[in-house]
């Protein structure tokens, strides 16, 4: 009863809080501020009693040695201040995000996939390709919620009963929008402890979600034709698919890609010409635009239903690991800063690397994925290194840098068993996290990196990034 009680106030104290932190943003209110300042410290005390697995314990190690650093230095109480607030724009997207979630499931668009299933896939290569393209072009708009869903979508096929199939699509399709979305926290952090703009990073950005979309395909029809994929027998259900008699809602298709693309393209629009943060202008997307597309649907009800239901009772609950992930990495990020140890860090890379910024970004991507395979988050490698080493120190542009920091993260959660996607998957798949990990997709991440890198390197050399 008493858990209950403060699952319901923890998602109360996280919605009022990114709504005041929004609304202060045009109002300058100095006690909305003192406001938001003592609701993110609930919401994180409230958060730290029910984390769990990984993102706990590097939760607790990342405060704990803030708070030891802070106090070390004798940090003032803005400097406390700043570095609990540092990601607090982070904890909003994260709230409200998953409200977009609703229209794609209560506005008719999961029975037309569904539908598309059926009819056109019939081979394991359209399986894939399918599959990983929803999880792309939908985890846009869902984030990491485009994993449960397109796992019940494609159950519409029998291709589906492969699960290692199936599970390679869903996490490398989603790794692909990961490497440029503005929807996704990691772009966000990353655009921030860079200093790049979003809109010069995004044409590489998503050239390197393609790339690495190719990559996965022929990859994993490689190991298709090799036989290294699992040998399946399929029970079809001829309740459940119909391949030929299926009929698809192509209106319902293009109506979902019509709103996916108007909603990246009114947020960058929005965030260059009103110079508005492109972070904040997602956040306000994710209020707004949900409420605009279930009145075109007529299903305002259902949006109320489902924000009062579901999105109270699980989705913001849900929060908890992300929450204590993001705000002790900006408390570490700020303590390194204010204390100047951060200092140390360019110092250790350019006695191995010197100014050479090929070995420079070698060692960057090899070290993010030695600690991602070994269960430690990217956002470790992401904050450290992003926090304290400058772009010009190499005489690269922030744009490069914020590519090959948003390279090793995406390549990061596709092979962690730590990350929330693969932990995710390995639930869905029945599989261990290390067998889906750094098992099923570790040569993927090593080899997209591999190729990413040398593709950005000739940008650098051609001086186009």
């Amino acid at each position: 009863m008493i858990e209950s009680i403060l699952t319901r106030i923890r998602s109360l104290f996280t919605f009022v809080l990114a709504i005041i932190y929004l609304s202060n943003l045009f109002i300058q209110s100095a006690w909305i501020n003192h406001l938001t300042l003592v609701l993110i410290v609930l919401v994180i005390v409230l958060s730290l009693r029910v984390a769990t697995g990984s993102s706990k314990i590097i939760g607790y190690i990342s405060i704990t040695l803030s708070i030891i650093i802070l106090l070390s230095y004798n940090a003032p109480f803005s400097i406390w201040e700043q570095a609990i607030e540092e990601n607090l724009y982070l904890v909003v997207m994260f709230t409200l995000v998953p409200l977009l979630r609703i229209p794609i499931q209560f506005g008719g668009y999961f029975e037309a996939l569904q539908g598309f299933f059926r009819r056109f896939v019939k081979t394991n290569n359209r399986f894939y390709v399918l599959v990983s393209f929803i999880s792309a072009f939908v985890g846009v708009l869902v984030n990491l919620a485009v994993v449960p869903l397109v796992h019940e979508i494609s159950k519409a096929s029998s291709f589906s009963a492969n699960k290692k199939l199936l599970s390679k699509a869903i996490t490398r399709g989603f790794a692909t929008c990961t490497i440029w979305s503005p929807t996704m926290a990691s772009i966000a952090l990353i655009i921030q402890v860079t200093g790049a703009t979003w809109y010069l990073f995004f044409p590489f950005g998503i050239l390197s979600g393609v790339i690495a979309g190719m990559i996965g395909y022929m990859m994993t029809m490689a190991e298709e034709r090799r036989g290294q994929a699992e040998e399946v027998v399929v029970n079809v259900d001829l309740d459940t698919v119909q391949l030929s008699d299926s009929v698809i809602n192509y209106r319902k298709v293009i109506e979902l890609c019509v709103f996916g693309i108007i909603l990246i393209t009114g947020i960058a629009l929005i965030s260059v010409y009103t110079g508005i943060q492109t972070i904040i202008v997602v956040s306000l997307a994710s209020l707004v635009f949900p409420i605009l597309w279930m009145f075109i649907l007529s299903r305002l009800r259902i949006l109320w239903r489902e924000c009062r239901g579901d999105y109270f009772h699980k989705s913001l609950p849900g929060l908890t690991n992300e929450i204590i992930l993001f705000v002790g990495a900006g408390l570490f990020a700020s303590s390194i800063t204010y204390s100047q140890l951060g200092n140390y860090v360019p110092l250790v890379l350019s006695w191995f690397v010197g100014e050479n910024i090929i070995m420079f970004s070698i060692v960057i991507i090899v070290i993010g994925l030695i600690v991602s395979a070994i269960g430690i988050h990217p956002i470790v490698t992401i904050t450290i290194i992003g926090g304290t080493v400058e772009a010009s120190a190499y005489g690269v542009t922030p744009t490069y840098m914020a590519v090959l920091l948003a390279i090793t993260w995406a390549m990061g959660i596709t092979m962690s068993p730590s990350s929330a996607t693969i932990i995710t998957v390995a639930g869905l798949a029945e599989r261990s996290p290390l067998e889906v990990g750094p098992g099923w997709n570790g040569r993927y991440a090593v080899i997209s990196s591999a190729i990413l890198l040398l593709i950005m390197t000739i940008f650098r050399f051609l001086q186009l990034i």
